[in-house]
């Protein structure tokens, strides 16, 4: 008996009046054949879906061994086997069943989803499209269950001999739908998504074994292994597992598992970010923005970093019934992971304390020849983790402050001369003066004893000398540090800047007699929106008239002698439109890089032994010295065993 329920009763009706409604309607209820053929539009996009849903089977089924075998790049064939639990005949018959499951029972299940596949219709949709067989047996049966089903329709069902597990089989996909068939790709597209797709699923379970092959060659064969690094290693090849860094960060409601890229180890694009919650692969726009937000200063604007991401949550926390392919989830709290992710990246990357590494590959037996062929052809710089012991040094006494206009004094407080200060060597009898040979040899770096000099955590540092006033030379235990002055102090002025936006503000410094700045119209647009920004970096600026601008104070570290430009720099940078309050703390951030880069030491400036020291300690308290905010490295470092091979030591 047919009910139909309105707000205020409840209508019976009897079997000739259904007829009648029912040959009167324009709506129908669609057959299963369509329903399954519908439903096979969501679930099997190309044949990649097709390998994820059942390698996602294999994988619950518990499965140590997973084979895939592709032909036409999935058009023609894709044969799935695994060495799982199997199925009994019954249960065979019933996953080939629209939403026939064994993992849902109840609404409640579906907040507690631990398995890859739950739906029970991923067996059905793509049965309905294709010419599929299925052959499974339990590990204590003696004979197996073979089910052949063409287009949706059950063509037969026997006994029969196999290897314990399941094994599919999907036959000239989209067959019977041309419509779908002819938006496939060619056998090489098609086939890179089904390569991606197995790798994405081998990465996150590196206890099973995978292998794949396309028209009988193999594409991808790892064994089992014991840690998400080794299978990298295995995927991917040494010299990319070796430009990983790998960490464990937790929070309270999350943990994070992760292999990141090394700062110069970048990418054009994000092929190779991937994250995995609960071991199921997915897509995500709230962990790919964390990842960027992490690492906005440490990679290029054009760069993606490289990033392997494994999160585990409660269940609960997160819905992964949200997409037909289950390739998207949804946070309950996205702000929460957000901020979380960002906290645990920054975390690590602090924690790992890398800096660009100069190394080459020549081996001291190798000829000249192969030797500079090699050095053209390897030489190049690789980020490095380096794990310094001990605890910083502290420094004694006030060193002054880094400056856009250093003194030069030719002395230093213990009397000895300045690195810049050039010496002739002493003559003997048997030598001619160096000088008149053109040799100038100067003395080494003194350091002021009330000082000490440390680099991050390293111990052993010694200032060695500074080259082409711009490399500050630091030698510690077999390796030398090469520390750009001008980014270094970069780094550190923006540093201080942001912490005194957070606090009383930047320091500012009123000008004796005004700088005048000859501004375009739109320029002047511009500071009429965004006036406070100039307040808040310190700058009293005023209109005088025509194109005329004023600067009667700027930010105190800022020489007098760059404000003009760097005022005129920052007008350029910022919006020609009012921002939004999220808007506001991106420009007001573009503007402090301006601002330290305007004000930090340059290339050329003659830096005193006092002021180096300074710029090291203060570089080792930075929150991030290993990049400037540019993304530029600050330190280069290169070991006493690559400068030996380069003498063939």
């Amino acid at each position: 008996m047919l009910r139909l329920t309105g707000y205020h009763r409840e209508t019976k009706w009897n079997d000739a009046q259904i007829l009648i409604i029912k040959n009167m309607s324009k709506i129908k209820i669609l057959s299963a054949d369509v329903a399954n053929k519908i439903a096979a539009g969501e679930v099997v996009e190309r044949p990649a879906s097709v390998v994820k849903e059942l390698i996602e089977n294999a994988v619950d089924a518990e499965s140590t061994a997973i084979r895939v075998e592709v032909r036409a790049g999935g058009k023609r064939l894709i044969h799935v086997s695994d060495n799982g639990s199997g199925m009994e005949r019954e249960d065979a018959l019933l996953a080939l069943e629209r939403h026939a499951t064994s993992k849902v029972n109840r609404i409640e299940d579906l907040e507690q989803i631990q398995t890859f596949g739950f739906r029970g219709e991923a067996l059905a949709s793509i049965a309905s499209v294709s010419q599929f067989e299925l052959l499974t047996r339990t590990p204590d049966a003696l004979i197996g269950t073979k089910v052949n089903v063409d287009g949706g329709v059950f063509r037969s069902v026997e006994e029969s001999g196999c290897s314990p597990g399941t094994h599919m089989s999907v036959n000239n996909l989209f067959y019977n739908v041309p419509a779908r068939l002819k938006f496939l790709k060619t056998d090489t597209t098609e086939m890179n998504h089904v390569t991606r797709q197995v790798t994405w699923t081998a990465l996150a379970h590196p206890n099973i074994q995978f292998s794949l092959t396309h028209n009988s060659r193999t594409i991808l064969d790892v064994r089992a292994c014991d840690s998400h690094l080794e299978r990298v290693r295995l995927v991917y090849g040494k010299e990319f597992a070796d430009n990983l860094i790998e960490f464990t960060e937790e929070l309270p409601d999350l943990k994070m598992y992760g292999l990141l890229g090394k700062p110069e180890f970048t990418k054009p694009n994000r092929e190779y970010q991937l994250f995995f919650l609960n071991q199921r692969p997915i897509r995500s726009p709230i962990i790919s923005a964390a990842l960027t937000e992490a690492l906005s200063s440490m990679i290029a604007k054009d760069r993606q970093p490289v990033a392997l991401l494994f999160l585990t949550l409660d269940p609960e926390a997160v819905d992964v019934n949200v997409h037909p392919a289950k390739i998207e989830v949804r946070f309950r709290n996205e702000r929460t992971i957000y901020s979380g992710i960002v906290r645990m990246l920054r975390n690590a990357i602090h924690k790992a304390k890398y800096i660009p590494k100069i190394e080459t590959a020549i081996e001291p037996s190798q000829s000249e020849a192969t030797a500079k062929h090699r050095d053209i052809g390897l030489s190049r710089q690789i980020s490095t983790p380096i794990t310094g012991k001990g605890q910083r040094a502290q420094f004694r006494g006030q060193p002054p402050a880094i400056s856009g206009q250093p003194e030069s004094p030719t002395k230093t407080e213990s009397g000895s001369s300045e690195l810049q200060t050039p010496h002739a060597s002493p003559t003997t009898d048997n030598q001619q003066p160096v000088a008149s040979s053109g040799i100038v040899v100067q003395p080494p770096q003194q350091i002021p004893e009330d000082a000490d000099l440390s680099l991050l955590d390293f111990e052993h540092i010694q200032l060695k000398a500074n080259l082409f006033k711009t490399y500050i030379v630091v030698e510690a235990r077999d390796k030398i540090f090469f520390i750009d002055q001008h980014v270094a102090a970069e780094r550190v002025l923006y540093e201080r800047f942001v912490n005194q936006m957070k606090s009383d503000g930047i320091p500012v410094q009123g000008l004796l007699l005004p700088v005048t700045l000859e501004a375009t119209a739109q320029q002047l647009g511009t500071l009429k929106i965004h006036g406070d920004i100039f307040k808040k970096l310190g700058f009293d600026l005023e209109e005088f008239g025509g194109n005329t601008i004023l600067i009667r104070a700027i930010p105190a570290p800022l020489p007098t002698r760059v404000a003009a430009q760097t005022v005129t720099d920052l007008l350029d940078k910022l919006p020609t439109q009012p921002h939004t309050e999220v808007e506001i703390p991106e420009a007001i951030d573009n503007a402090l890089i301006t601002l330290a880069c305007k004000s930090a030491v340059k290339a050329g400036d003659t830096l005193d032994t006092k002021e180096m020291i300074n710029l090291l300690k203060e570089l080792s308290e930075a929150k991030h010295p290993f990049n400037c905010p540019h993304s530029r490295p600050i330190i280069v470092e290169m070991g006493r065993d690559e400068l030996e091979r380069r003498f063939h030591r």
